[in-house]
């Protein structure tokens, strides 16, 4: 016989494949953003309904910011991220020089931009004010996703797996969770969707890592969702629109999607997963 916790998941999966499905096929059908905003939306939502079908109670769900001794995750969590994703682009453009053309980019075409000069001080305004301001116009929606994969459901695989397992099928999930849309032409286009979907798995696990990493660390969802609004805000200034005239190839860079744009984050992520070897020194207690 199943387990409360057992069903508890169970009722969650469903409940959380039954709006992917109906989010999915409203997206297909109206190619409308919005429903990829109640898309990220709906796994919190669905532990919400499973907690509240299954009576379990909201205990130990890590809502606590958590900010006394933890500042330094937080505000790495939210001002680092952008530097790694960089990072990746650099690497990528010191491989690829003949990308490298600022001036024909879409970033300048679209501003107006015609000189060195004019595009050197627009960027000295852009950045700072980009990675001040964009994370914040998607934390309600990636919290929506973190609050349900980092917050519900990795306690409840650690339970069953030890941490590192538990992290990796974590991340798994997360990805497989995306594959409809990225099916769809979401992130990786249209010509290979069977490869995006597989990179994105990827992405999802290397990220994971780090999410949840930041989860353990702060025994907090907050600084694992202020790390994701971090990474969603660069789409709004992504490397290959700031510095490329040509369309950037997005299984391999400069943006952190593809495996050379995103290397920063995938050293990163081996350097966090060897610190999980010692789970019994980043573990999470109870919160309520």
């Amino acid at each position: 016989m199943l387990k409360k916790i057992d069903k508890e998941l169970l009722l969650f999966f469903v409940i959380t494949s039954v709006f992917l499905v109906v989010c999915s096929i409203f997206y297909y059908n109206t190619s409308n953003s919005l429903w990829l905003i109640v898309h990220m939306l709906t796994p919190a939502l669905s532990v919400v309904i499973s907690k509240l079908i299954c009576k379990e109670g909201f205990k130990d769900l890590y809502m606590k910011p958590n900010i006394k001794g933890n500042v330094k995750w937080y505000l790495a969590s939210y001002f680092l991220t952008p530097f790694i994703a960089f990072f990746g682009a650099a690497i990528y453009f010191l491989i690829f020089k003949n990308d490298f053309d600022p001036l024909n980019s879409y970033y300048s075409i679209e501003g107006g931009i015609s000189t060195e000069n004019e595009y050197i001080i627009s960027l000295l305004v852009l950045i700072p004010l980009a990675i001040s301001i964009n994370p914040m116009m998607g934390i309600f929606q990636c919290f929506g996703e973190e609050f349900a994969w980092r917050s519900y459901l990795l306690p409840k695989l650690s339970e069953k797996f030890s941490t590192r397992t538990a992290v990796l099928i974590n991340g798994i999930i997360w990805g497989i969770w995306h594959s409809p849309i990225i099916a769809m032409g979401y992130n990786y286009g249209n010509e290979h969707p069977v490869f995006g979907i597989f990179a994105m798995i990827l992405f999802c696990m290397v990220i994971g890592i780090i999410s949840s990493y930041l989860f353990y660390k702060t025994k907090s969802v907050w600084c694992s969702v202020l790390f994701h609004a971090s990474i969603n805000g660069m789409d709004k200034w992504a490397p290959s629109s700031l510095f490329m005239s040509e369309n950037a190839n997005k299984f391999i860079g400069p943006d952190l999607l593809g495996i050379i744009g995103g290397s920063g984050f995938v050293i990163l992520a081996v350097v966090l997963f060897i610190q999980l070897k010692n789970p019994e020194k980043i573990q999470c207690k109870d919160n309520i």
